[in-house]
């Protein structure tokens, strides 16, 4: 007798022949697929311990999300009113105002929210530039994802000079400051890969997170071609690193990349943070001779849609063409973005079609390959994962298509892709655990999540004293355009977080 039957449902498989199977089944037991047919096939093949009823339902491998952030579930929206300085007012936060407990109750919070999603496995950076000055955060956040029952891959290691850093830790509701030196963060991603790669029967994972594959550019956009010099002693330095530290640990490299980053990167011959081990998120502004080094080095791309795409695209259709494997991220879910993968995928070829003035650019079919197979094979974890077929981890999802929205059920894989929302995830199992049933998370109390959540949350805004970041401005409502000048913080508040950083 086998654990679990799916029957009646449209199966998704994903496999190499893209195989559709109406009136489909999937045969569990224990963690692995072991049949996918027909139901009439497999009704009459296998008795099951518990037998599920698709009718309605398409049946699908659970969707892949290759990066978000740990710890922006609680932070949702602050900020907004000048995303300028959105960056420095979060990393101050999450160097200095966050508690160990923090980590754990906001990942409960992102697990239960990517769960409910369809996200059978998601990437988290801890923070919004990473932080590995102590191994307990990184720990915390695995231990609720591990309770909740996603599979999490976590992300840490060191972020931008200069050095030492300051950090700050909570400890008996007082705050310790010091001083942190780069080999102290370095030991640190070494202790969370350690305890987590392969960690809670291989639903989790950990690899080794620069912030950047190179620091001495500009961070978080393109660099001009004009300053584009060389790379320092310090890029070279750390490129060296966490090569060492992801060949001892045999684990992957993941990190941002951005124009000008790639063509730096590969002159480090030895060192460079290219290659099949590597999955580079972003990559906007990069040049097409950029995006010739990612596909010959064999190198794996994300990219989230969002407005910093308009200026400064992340070329996904050359980078496809020219054979890398892109995979669409929600780099959720702070400041304003979810985990809804359904809408990652519109909102991605929205993007694209009218960068490139094609609305044939990125067809469904492709949309929901980035989202499952080929997300994957971005992780490096497509030998179990990405679709159903024999022999894999059983992560299976169903969606829900007796709704007005999807109804009529045909052309399935449109519907999925044009109409269908994160709340049209009906089932999810992980690893052949049922760990979502009618929209009811089996694993952890959803109320008790979200009250602690909340209570968290709250206590955080007012230690960090973001409340004045929470503030609508006079232009909020009635004007077609806001302003940061009717807000209750100034432009000294923010150059202040910015000129002094780590002194907050």
């Amino acid at each position: 007798m086998i654990d679990l039957l799916l029957i009646h449902g449209t199966v998704v498989t994903m496999d190499r022949n893209r195989r559709m199977i109406q009136d489909g089944a999937v045969a569990i037991n224990g963690s692995r697929i072991l049949d996918v047919d027909t139901s009439e096939k497999l009704i009459e093949k296998y008795e099951a311990k518990e037998i599920i009823d698709c009718s309605h339902h398409c049946i699908l491998p659970g969707l892949i999300d290759v990066h978000g952030h740990g710890g922006h579930s609680m932070f949702k929206t602050i900020a907004m009113e000048n995303l300028d300085f959105w960056m420095p007012i979060m990393t101050n936060t999450y160097k200095h105002f966050v508690t160990d407990d923090f980590w754990y109750y906001e990942g409960k919070l992102s697990a239960l929210d990517r769960l409910k999603a369809g996200i059978t496995t998601g990437v988290s950076v801890l923070g919004s530039m990473p932080r590995s000055d102590d191994p307990i955060f990184a720990i915390n956040h695995a231990k609720a994802y591990a309770e909740t029952g996603v599979r999490e891959v976590v992300c840490t290691g060191p972020c931008n000079p200069p050095w030492p850093h300051l950090f700050s830790r909570w400890i008996d509701g007082k705050r310790i400051t010091r001083d942190v030196t780069y080999e102290e963060v370095l030991n640190g991603a070494e202790a969370v890969i350690e305890a987590l790669n392969h960690a809670n029967e291989d639903r989790t994972r950990a690899f080794i997170t620069p912030f950047v594959i190179v620091t001495s550019v500009e961070p978080s956009g393109p660099t001009s071609p004009a300053k584009l010099r060389k790379l320092t002693g310090h890029d070279l330095y750390q490129a060296k690193k966490i090569r060492e530290i992801a060949r001892k640990y045999n684990t992957r490299i993941h990190s941002d990349a951005f124009g000008g980053m790639i063509h730096l990167a590969v002159r480090d011959w030895e060192n460079a943070l290219l290659g099949p081990d590597v999955h580079l998120q972003h990559c906007r502004g990069i040049s097409f001779d950029e995006a010739k080094v990612l596909a010959e080095t064999g190198t794996n791309v994300s990219a989230s849609p969002g407005f910093s795409q308009i200026h400064a695209r992340t070329p996904i259709i050359e980078l496809l063409e020219l054979g890398t494997t892109v995979a669409i991220s929600t780099d959720g879910t702070s400041p304003s973005t979810s985990f809804d993968m359904f809408q990652a995928m519109r909102k991605t070829q929205f993007i694209h079609q009218a960068a490139h003035r094609d609305e044939y650019c990125l067809p469904p079919g492709k949309l929901l390959e980035m989202v499952t197979i080929d997300a994957a094979k971005c992780i490096g974890w497509d030998d179990e994962l990405g679709s159903l077929e024999i022999g894999k981890k059983a992560d299976v999802i169903t969606v829900n298509l007796q709704q007005p929205h999807l109804t009529p059920e045909f052309m399935h894989i449109h519907r999925l892709v044009y109409q269908a929302t994160a709340n049209d995830v009906e089932h999810v199992i992980v690893d052949g655990k049922i760990v979502m049933k009618g929209r009811n998370a089996c694993s952890v109390d959803e109320r008790k999540v979200l009250a602690e959540a909340n209570e968290e949350a709250f206590s955080t805004i007012k230690r960090a004293g973001l409340e004045k970041y929470m503030q609508q401005t006079k232009y909020f409502w009635g004007h077609t355009r806001s302003y940061a000048d009717g807000t209750n913080y100034n432009e000294e508040d923010w150059t202040s977080i910015v000129a002094k950083g780590d002194n907050q």
